[in-house]
């Protein structure tokens, strides 16, 4: 499979390394400053790209994918923090008839997470003692707060815990609002990516971690969804995915 790289950061790389040891050719790499609005991704430096890869930054990548739409390539976006605009992405790829698979974490090891974290979030509704909570840690570049990870941890638990009615960046001042899920975000150092579900009970506390180890897990199941993505036309997500080569 040939595949470009839309943004060469430390993520392009480590998708390039797991591409080629799967076998795939890498024909693009295409990074930020080759590609102003979107203006660098055009049919001829996608080099005959089946499938293009994007780990960029939120404020490009709906221009990316709208971009790469348009040239005929199907997409596997990695970049967080610009589904506002899914809608007209959608749109984008819809009407080209293209492919696009996006996550806010491409790891198999989170998926696996966040099944967890759902069976957790409807066992816990039964115990009115206990307080949900999600902590996340990345390295100081990640640009997004909370990362969305866990904007999608707190969707689980908030659709699984009826006490709680909306989650929320903080904390705040004043004291804890027990409707809200509170989440909680570090920036430091080069941590490639930590979330911890916490529930916190009046005699114990459970937590229940995903730490990554490195990069190459994200690498792995960007990989494998440009594998997957080849011949379909829409918009899906990594559980679309995992809901076919799971069952």
């Amino acid at each position: 499979m040939r595949i470009a790289l839309v943004g060469y950061g430390r993520m392009g790389r480590a998708v390039e390394q797991v591409a080629t040891e799967r076998g795939h050719e890498v024909v693009a790499r295409i990074d930020l400053e080759d590609n102003p609005d979107g203006r660098g991704i055009t049919s001829e430096g996608l080099n005959g790209a089946a499938v293009a890869v994007e780990f960029s930054v939120p404020e490009a990548a709906p221009r990316n994918l709208a971009a790469l739409a348009a040239c005929g390539v199907d997409a596997v976006a990695g970049t967080t923090g610009w589904y506002d605009q899914l809608d007209e992405v959608r749109a984008a790829v819809e009407a080209a008839g293209t492919g696009l698979v996006y996550a806010p974490n491409f790891s198999l090891g989170m998926q696996l997470f966040f099944r967890v974290a759902r069976q957790a979030g409807h066992l816990c509704d039964r115990l009115d003692d206990y307080d949900a909570f999600i902590l996340e840690a990345h390295h100081r570049h990640k640009q997004d707060h909370p990362s969305g990870t866990a904007r999608k941890l707190a969707e689980i638990l908030l659709a699984e815990l009826s006490r709680k009615t909306r989650w929320e960046l903080g904390p705040g001042e004043g004291p804890a609002d027990p409707s809200v899920l509170q989440v909680t975000a570090v920036r430091a150092g080069e941590i490639p990516g930590t979330h911890t579900l916490g529930l916190e009970g009046p005699d114990d506390r459970i937590e229940i971690r995903h730490e990554a180890k490195g990069r190459t897990g994200f690498a792995r199941g960007a990989v494998a969804a440009a594998e997957w993505i080849q011949g379909r036309s829409g918009v899906f997500t990594l559980d679309d995915m995992l809901a076919e080569t799971w069952s």
